[in-house]
């Protein structure tokens, strides 16, 4: 029963998205027309979209590949722990290390070792897929880091456009992020089980795509090195290389605790950053958690994959129709009503999962309204963060977002399984449940924080 709902449901959702997209095109009141915008624009997305593409190749089939290797779930969810650790720590640091040694090349490396670690999958021994994951956690964090680095710094400093045009990449780079998932999950489930090739087959297929992502940031992005490259280019030139060190770690002191004293400074920062790690230290959770929950009763999971991904671009698309209607909604309202209905689907998924008493339709129903509410929670963030003018805070600042968030998913994996699989299983999605229920409160409290600033503004005098 659930091998067909899973196909049935594909191609409802994939429809009520695109009509959901059609109407959104027809009703869209702006777009940007200034040929040079658009021309930087392309570049960006020339190189956007084979490592996005390139990374969700590797999403559907990751938990699969080491379940065929022989693992158990307990040592499976220690080598998403490792992946989770490497994150924690290069994301605090990936902003430090773009600044340094230049957005292009740090790119261009990191997607190598992205690569590499998608031919470790290749090898079946338990610690160098440790090594794989920890690869593939460090060059992911980043990546990603570098890849949005490069495009701010681009837009604001050198072309000069306006900061508001952002926001017209990054809406277009998010459509076509859901897209490309979607089209990962239906080409991963066709090499994997159409065609037989083993659930290895994306990952490998993955490799050729991100060595395209890092040659063509190569050509066609150029360099730009912060001050800190600067930096280190005077003290290279000192010839001393104790100096060297020195210096290189008083800055990293430096911009990390630059970047804590921005988030806690600001009440309004702090709230929404935990809501931030809250929510999406519960969506990594879910990443390991709805293959094992669905697996064992033979659902196509490239379809349920791309399922998911539909159901985040008709999320996307419902908030963006309800903004177009309704233009004064303000954007912490729309968080908490997110995290309410959240609230509801991982209950949801605590309820199903009875160790004595599955039901995994429910659980699929669940997975997907969760996905639904991550395509709406994504543009609230955004319209979020630029009405109470977060997003102009420098990369190292909104990093350390990612510190709480891996910890909690490493928390949660590592007492997954304090008793049988099926009752930690349970027992991590009643955690997510908790989790969610302080992220309601969180956002509760924001609407009030946000309500108290507008009702008493703060009145600067000249002295």
């Amino acid at each position: 029963m659930l091998f067909q709902l899973v196909f049935f449901t594909f191609i409802v959702i994939g429809l009520i998205a695109l009509l959901l997209e059609g109407i959104s095109r027809y009703t869209a009141k702006k777009t940007n027309t200034n040929p040079q915008f658009l021309a930087f624009q392309r570049i960006y997305l020339l190189v956007y979209v084979p490592i996005i593409f390139g990374d969700w190749l590797n999403a559907p089939y990751l938990y699969k590949l080491y379940s065929s290797y022989g693992f158990i779930e307990d040592q499976i969810a220690i080598i998403y722990v490792c992946g989770f650790a490497s994150s924690l720590f290069f994301g605090a640091s990936s902003g430090f290390i773009v600044q340094s040694y230049g957005k292009r090349k740090v790119f261009v490396i990191a997607t190598l070792l992205y690569a590499v670690s998608c031919l470790i999958k290749l090898s079946s021994q338990y610690s160098v897929l440790i090594i794989g994951r920890i690869i593939s956690g460090a060059s992911t964090s980043i990546l990603f880091c570098a890849q949005e680095a490069w495009y701010i710094h681009e837009h604001i400093t050198v072309h000069e456009f306006p900061p508001e045009w952002i926001n017209y990449t990054m809406l277009k780079a998010s459509k076509t992020n859901s897209v490309l998932a979607v089209f990962a999950g239906v080409l991963s489930y066709c090499m994997c089980e159409l065609y037989g090739l083993g659930p290895v087959a994306p990952s490998i297929l993955s490799v050729p795509v991100l060595l395209v992502a890092g040659v063509f940031a190569g050509m066609k992005w150029k360099e730009n090195v912060e001050s800190p490259g600067k930096l280190k280019k005077v003290v290279i030139r000192s010839n001393s290389t104790t100096s060297s060190t020195r210096s290189e770690k008083k800055k990293f002191l430096k911009t990390c605790c630059q970047g804590l004293r921005t988030i806690v400074e600001n009440s309004e920062l702090i709230e929404v950053g935990f809501v931030q790690a809250l929510f999406e230290s519960v969506l990594c959770l879910f990443v390991f958690l709805w293959t094992p929950v669905l697996d064992h009763h033979n659902p196509p999971l490239g379809i349920v994959f791309a399922s998911f991904m539909a159901a985040t671009l008709v999320g996307g698309a419902i908030y963006r129709s309800i903004r177009s209607v309704w233009t004064k909604l303000q954007p912490a309202y729309s968080l908490v009503a997110t995290m309410a209905v959240t609230c509801a689907t991982v209950l949801g998924c605590v309820i199903s999962t009875e160790p004595s008493r599955e039901f995994p339709v429910i659980s699929f129903i669940a997975f997907l309204f969760f996905e639904m509410a991550s395509g709406v929670y994504f543009p609230v963030m955004i319209d979020l963060k630029r009405a109470i003018e977060l997003d102009k805070l420098d990369v190292a600042v909104t990093t350390w977002f990612r510190v709480p968030l891996n910890l909690i998913a490493c928390s949660g994996l590592i007492f997954l399984h304090s008793s049988s699989n099926a009752t930690g299983t349970r027992k991590l999605f009643a955690c997510c449940f908790v989790t969610i229920i302080i992220a309601l409160f969180i956002s509760m409290k924001l609407v009030n924080s946000i309500k108290t600033r507008k009702s008493h503004p703060v009145v600067q005098t000249d002295d």
